[in-house]
């Protein structure tokens, strides 16, 4: 695992966050860090107390609103996309400050938008069948089969006594000899 200096964390993450940021996968492509190592730093930098300031100025929130801000807490897919169709007007440094006051990143924003807009193309998911799934699909081929072996011997059947005739009118069971 490749050893950075603070120096270039402090970079990276100061780029990661404020009005204009970018998002991490755009960042790892330009600089070549993993964009899981730039999800770590931001996570550990919102964690340390320094983060609260801002460019030397002292943030307003109590230690409590900013631990909650920086906590991410699930949200549900309308929540998702109000969220989405607030920020489609906004950049810049409006689009930083309404970022804060929601609690999340760039990233995530740019990762629901995707997802919404994959959701409105109609873009059908396929679920991979379940083991049960597979169970019955293999089951049913296997009755199939047997169902069509079945219908072909009946209709052998019905061939041979179509063309030798009903052998039990004609044999009295003993033997000619």
């Amino acid at each position: 695992m490749k050893e950075y200096s603070e120096t270039v964390r402090a970079r990276m993450v100061a780029r990661l966050v404020g009005p204009r940021a970018v998002s991490p996968s755009h960042l790892s492509r330009e600089c070549g860090i993993s964009e899981g190592t730039l999800y770590r730093w931001l996570k550990m930098a919102a964690r340390m107390p320094e983060m609260a300031t801002r460019q030397g100025k002292k943030s307003t929130r109590s230690d409590a609103q900013q631990s909650e801000a920086v906590i991410a807490r699930p949200r549900t897919g309308a929540e998702k996309l109000a969220i989405v169709e607030q920020a489609s007007g906004l950049e810049g440094e409006a689009l930083g400050e309404f970022l804060r006051r929601a609690g999340i990143h760039l990233a995530e924003l740019e990762q629901w938008r995707k997802l919404a807009e994959q959701a409105l193309q109609g873009e059908p998911r396929r679920l991979a069948p379940s083991k049960e799934m597979r169970k019955l699909q293999a089951e049913l081929a296997r009755k199939e089969k047997a169902l069509a072996e079945a219908a072909v011997l009946l209709l052998l059947k019905k061939k041979v006594a179509a063309i030798w005739g009903d052998e039990d009118d004609d044999t009295d069971g003993s033997s000619d000899s």
